[in-house]
């Protein structure tokens, strides 16, 4: 009884001597933490004029004005800041007086090459209209009525003398800007020495003469002015980090004068508890050691083990208690090595079936997959024509066909050779087979450089509109072809279509598609024909 009430007694001294420090730890860290709370808002006032002057300069769309508002009103915002917190210190104050001056400075001076860089850029903005312009009365002339031989000559130079300043709008550095230059004066005294007859180009000679040195002559002294602009703008955003740093250290000194007042507290405070503390702790650490022992070393050894056991039997891979060198830990070292040899055969019978189901895979890709077009081989197709045209006469709807061939392609590969005419085929087939959306719609390599295109469902006019766009395709490959006559590589499609009869053979269609084919090669290539007939019956 007498030990209880001398640990309340103790108890009760302790409580109001931790009451006690408590106030007096109120009052001497509220100013510590007031100030170090101003100084930071300070530091992030600092560090959104410098964001903001960033998003200035970055910025391509936002109007000067307004970011120069927004500056003077975030400055305003750092001034009332900072009177919050005097007075300072001497050296305080001239840390932050330091950057603080040069800084608004810098920014007076970025306002003004950011303002005169703009008025260059619309002047160069015009000048790109200009060009623009004069691009368009040169492409008006030239489609007007047949041109002389040095109208035509004058068209290519003007041209090439058009490519060349626009090219200058876009260069960044003086030595391109030169050779452009030399360019074009080339260009220019050729197109001066041409002797033109016709007053509309004339004029435009004029014009050109007058405008593209012009060109040439602006595009230096943007170039200049927008690395003055940078080395301004990097010289701003080095005094803002300044600036930010200057403010950042002074709050960082308060910071640390306020948690040096704080550990002198809380040290205080923690002397007076561990007294308490100490005497309370020794009979629970004993009481709880005793009990700590107890379970870790026995019982729960024993129950980790079983629900690991339990959890393998289950299908679960936790891993297997072993540690310590008793009879628990040797159970547990026999159980995992069966686990182990166990999960080493599972291993190895998934890897087996792995490797068969990739053989499986790369087999069935042999079989129905060109191997140089990426797409359905022949032998896919007719398995999948036969299945379609079955189901064609159940459900006696119609099937079409579009048999495909690469016009010239011999003439191709005399040309460019063999690896190029392959790599044309497989240009040339996934375009087809990229046109193809519907489910059931196949495209396949029929032989050499002959595609065909099955299509369930489709009337003969529509087979029709989608062979346009199997033409319209390849032609917008743009493969070059010198030996063609339409200067690239072209299909020519045949079109069938049919609702097979009961009787009928599918090889019927086929050869309908084939005499199309035929047809449109005869007729001139480039182009489709449509058998008109869209009974295949017979």
């Amino acid at each position: 009884m007498l030990v209880f009430s001398l640990y309340l007694l103790s108890a009760s001294l302790f409580a109001y001597v931790i009451y006690h420090q408590y106030t007096v730890l109120v009052g001497t860290l509220g100013s510590h933490f007031e100030r170090a709370m101003i100084a930071a808002e300070l530091t992030r006032d600092a560090e959104s004029i410098a964001a903001e002057v960033y998003e200035l300069l970055v910025g391509n769309d936002r109007s000067i004005s307004a970011g120069n508002r927004r500056v003077d009103n975030l400055a305003q915002i750092y001034q009332a800041t900072r009177k919050r917190l005097e007075p300072l210190s001497e050296a305080d104050t001239q840390a932050l007086d330091r950057w603080q001056t040069p800084f608004f400075s810098s920014l007076d001076r970025l306002n003004e090459r950011l303002r005169a860089e703009q008025e260059l850029q619309a002047t160069q903005f015009q000048r790109v209209d200009m060009l623009f312009l004069l691009l368009q009365r040169v492409s008006t002339l030239e489609q007007g009525e047949a041109l002389p031989g040095a109208e035509r000559r004058f068209v290519g130079q003007a041209l090439a003398g058009l490519g060349y300043a626009a090219a200058a709008l876009s260069a960044e550095r003086p030595g391109h800007i030169a050779r452009l230059t030399r360019y074009c004066r080339q260009q220019m005294q050729e197109m001066m020495a041409l002797p033109l007859t016709h007053p509309d180009f004339i004029t435009l000679r004029e014009q050109l003469a007058q405008e593209l040195p012009d060109v040439f002559a602006s595009r230096s002294p943007l170039l200049r002015h927008g690395r003055a602009t940078l080395a301004t703008a990097r010289q701003t955003r080095v005094l803002a980090q300044k600036l930010t740093s200057a403010t950042f250290g002074y709050h960082q000194r308060l910071k640390v004068s306020a948690g040096e007042a704080l550990q002198q507290q809380k040290a205080l405070m923690h002397r007076s508890l561990a007294g308490l503390l100490s005497a309370s702790l020794v009979l629970v650490l004993i009481t709880l050691g005793a009990l700590f022992y107890i379970r870790r070393v026995i019982i729960q050894r024993i129950n980790r083990l079983s629900r690991a056991m339990q959890a393998h039997w289950q299908g679960e891979g936790p891993p297997i208690p072993i540690d310590g060198d008793d009879e628990i830990s040797r159970m547990g070292g026999t159980f995992e090595a069966f686990v182990r040899a166990r999960q080493s055969a599972e291993q190895k019978l998934a890897l087996a079936n792995r490797e068969l189901q990739q053989m499986n895979l790369s087999l069935h890709r042999l079989s129905e997959l060109d191997e140089l077009t990426q797409i359905a081989n022949r032998r896919c197709f007719d398995r999948h024509f036969q299945a379609e045209w079955r189901r064609a006469q159940r459900e006696k709807r119609s099937l079409a066909l579009i048999m495909g061939d690469v016009d010239d392609f011999k003439r191709y590969n005399d040309e460019y050779g063999h690896q190029c005419g392959d790599e044309c085929l497989h240009r040339v087939a996934q375009a087809l087979a990229g046109r193809l959306h519907r489910e059931g719609d196949m495209v396949a390599r029929y032989g050499g450089e002959e595609f065909i295109v099955l299509l369930p469902g489709l009337s003969r006019e529509q087979a029709r509109q989608v062979a346009e766009q199997l033409l319209t395709t390849v032609r917008e490959l743009n493969i070059p072809h010198r030996q063609s006559v339409h200067g690239r590589v072209t299909l020519s499609l045949g079109v069938a279509a049919c609702v097979p009869r009961p009787d009928a053979r599918f090889e019927t269609l086929v050869g309908e598609a084939d005499r199309a084919l035929y047809r449109a090669k005869e007729q001139g290539r480039n182009r489709l024909s449509v058998r008109p007939h869209d009974d295949a019956a017979g």
